[in-house]
């Protein structure tokens, strides 16, 4: 029996059927349990149930204001995180989710919001989780201590070491930043690793970049400040969304903010246009305030200016330059991007959405080839915007369940190539519409399954690993940062047609999308080429390094790329069967004692330290891999 709870709307042409649906059902919701109406539901997924009801203790545990699903120990499927008052941490077993915070001694101290990138180019993606530090009483979840003893929480950084091992820092002291609102991942001076960039909610100064001098022997990150903001105005700052707008090569960070302006601050590491930059290895700022320029200021509310909670790039036109999604508590705006400035074209496409937004997602939902728009609501339900190539994007599938979303993160949790979502929410508050009520809920994309849908749309998926293996700050780095976080990458598919995606650590309120890169490619067959524009230097043109892998690509495959090196299998796979098991560990044990000369691919995947040296650490990683990741 299919399964959707998206409404569904007849139209009279066929074609225009297929363009415009998608169905989803959600997978952690023991409604049935209590209500045989509704839209449908279930438990599949393996996490706890978000139905709101007296004898549902569970819908607690999974409030959230953000989460992560990033593959944390490589073997390719999309774990889980997520935070609010406390947090938890869901290992991935093909689609279904194992709570295993405690069992593996997980931090599980609450969370404001969560990136993820490999931070130490250790290999393995790790987790930045902060916490709001000074007391009022709608961030009084927040805080550990009873009556008034709110204490300042320590924001933590969990290094991960593969097979769910993390080791737990702190990277910010509980003074510094006091009013922390959002970060990011980014490699500001691309020098390959990866720095924060912050907001305050208030204070005089609201956004900082903190550049990434590397681990202390103590095991400590060191954070240098190199650039704040100055602003008097009273205003707020709220979230914030990373892309390279301008596309120069170096990303820029976008701060949706409340009673001013919102802000765009274009980075000055590289200036100039694509394939003629400059670089400037020490830009006095490190950032330039642009907004109003760009026309993406927004202080059209009222007369209170900008309310800006939330914000989300992507190409939704397929033109290689990225607009813009600004999720108000107001009138949400969509910015096209036309190289030379933003044109505001909400009414266009009628993607408003509610008076109360806070995060946004772009994604391609039901394949077709062109981004779709997720817009999440506090006090009403989200909406699904569908970009079928019509002036005005269908909405006729939009969720139904009312959960006080903070944000979307788009991701295939399953691996069957539909485009997922998790939703991170909070319990709604009045006034509210009449209703079942949830906290955060993963949605199942089912639309090849769907009763309606003869659907046999197509899609790709591509994950990216930078070449460098340490800290260095020496420059424009050759090898990007071991996440690839800042790297573009453009597939070309039939007649010219190209699809654009950008791996980006900060986006919405508080969250981010996978690292993994997604694509729709509707009837297409074949893949022409795929063209990567990595963060880091070319050093024969001393330009940014563009690597194209010429093809036919299968469609309805995932494809992995290491920069200087090319396509690759799993992490651990040593005997290249698509599954690592024992015999990898014997194959592997077979090539350390012997010093059997392999092919560059196999060495990387042999190589589960990134030492560049296969030993006995190797086995004994790889071993343990097996047993518990």
């Amino acid at each position: 029996m299919n399964i959707k709870f998206i409404h569904i709307s007849i139209f009279v042409s066929a074609f225009f059927l297929l363009a415009s649906e998608a169905f989803f059902v959600v997978t952690n919701s023991n409604r049935g349990e209590f209500f045989a109406e509704g839209e449908p539901q279930n438990m599949s997924s393996g996490l706890y149930s978000a139905y709101i009801h007296e004898d549902n203790s569970d819908y607690n545990r999974i409030k959230a204001k953000g989460g992560l699903l990033i593959d944390f120990d490589l073997d390719g499927d999309l774990d889980l995180t997520y935070g609010y008052s406390s947090s938890y941490y869901f290992r991935n077993e093909n689609g279904v989710f194992e709570d295993i915070t405690q069992s593996y001694s997980i931090d599980d101290q609450g969370s404001r919001g969560m990136v993820s990138g490999d931070i130490d180019n250790n290999g393995y993606p790790d987790i930045l989780k902060w916490r709001f530090q000074e007391y009022d009483p709608i961030d009084s979840l927040l805080y550990q201590g009873g009556n008034q003893d709110y204490r300042r929480m320590p924001h933590h950084l969990l290094l991960n070491f593969g097979a769910h091992e993390f080791s737990t820092i702190q990277y910010l002291s509980e003074e510094t930043l006091p009013f922390l609102h959002s970060q990011g991942l980014v490699d500001i001076d691309l020098d390959g690793d990866l720095d924060i960039v912050a907001i305050e909610k208030a204070g005089d100064e609201q956004f900082y970049a903190f550049r990434n001098n590397g681990i202390d022997e103590n095991g400590d990150i060191l954070l240098e400040e190199i650039y704040s903001y100055f602003q008097v105005d009273g205003s707020s700052s709220r979230t914030l969304a990373i892309a390279d707008f301008d596309n120069d090569g170096d990303q820029d960070v976008y701060i949706p903010r409340k009673y001013g302006i919102n802000w765009l601050f274009e980075n000055q590491t590289l200036t100039g246009s694509y394939d003629n930059v400059v670089y400037n290895p020490n830009p006095n700022p490190q950032f330039i305030e642009v907004a109003i320029s760009n026309n993406v200021h927004d202080d059209s509310f009222e007369d209170l200016g900008s309310m800006g909670y939330g914000a989300a790039w992507g190409d939704y036109d397929n033109d290689n330059d990225f607009d813009l999604y600004l999720s108000n508590w107001g009138i949400n705006r969509l910015f096209r991007n036309d190289g030379n400035g933003f044109t505001d074209v909400t009414n266009i496409y009628n993607v408003y959405s509610d008076s109360l937004s806070n995060g946004a997602a772009w994604g391609d939902f039901n394949n077709d080839g062109t981004l779709d728009l997720w817009a999440g609501n506090i006090r009403n339900r989200d909406d699904l915007f569908l970009n079928d190539g019509e002036v005005e994007w269908n909405e006729d599938y939009s969720p139904r369940f009312l959960t006080a979303t903070q944000d979307i993160v788009a991701a295939d949790y399953n691996n069957d190539g539909w485009l997922d979502a998790f939703t991170p929410g909070l319990q709604m508050a009045s006034p509210a519409p009449n209703g079942a009520k949830f906290t955060s809920l993963l949605y199942k994309n089912v639309t090849p399954d769907s009763t309606l849908s003869v659907v046999d749309y197509n899609w790709v998926k591509i994950n990216l690993e930078g070449a460098n293996n340490n800290i260095s700050n020496d420059g424009w780095s050759d090898k990007s940062n071991k996440s690839a976080i800042g790297a573009r990458v453009i597939i070309t598919i039939f007649e010219g047609s190209i699809q654009t995606r950008e791996i980006i650590s900060g986006k919405g309120h508080g969250s981010m999308d996978a690292l993994e890169l997604h694509y729709g490619v509707g009837y297409a067959s074949q893949i022409q080429n795929i063209i990567v524009r990595w963060p880091s230097r070319d050093p024969n043109s001393n330009q940014q390094k563009v690597i194209t892998y010429n093809g036919p690509f299968d469609v309805n495959s995932t494809y992995r790329i290491v920069e200087d090196l090319g396509f690759v299998g799993l992490k651990g796979d040593t005997n290249s069967d698509n599954n690592v098991d024992i015999l990898d560990v014997m194959a592997l044990i077979d090539i350390v004692l012997n010093d059997y000369q392999v092919s560059p691919e196999i060495y990387w995947a042999m190589d589960l330290n990134y030492s560049d040296d296969l030993n006995i650490l190797d086995v004994t990683k790889l071993v343990y891999s097996i047993l518990f990741r």
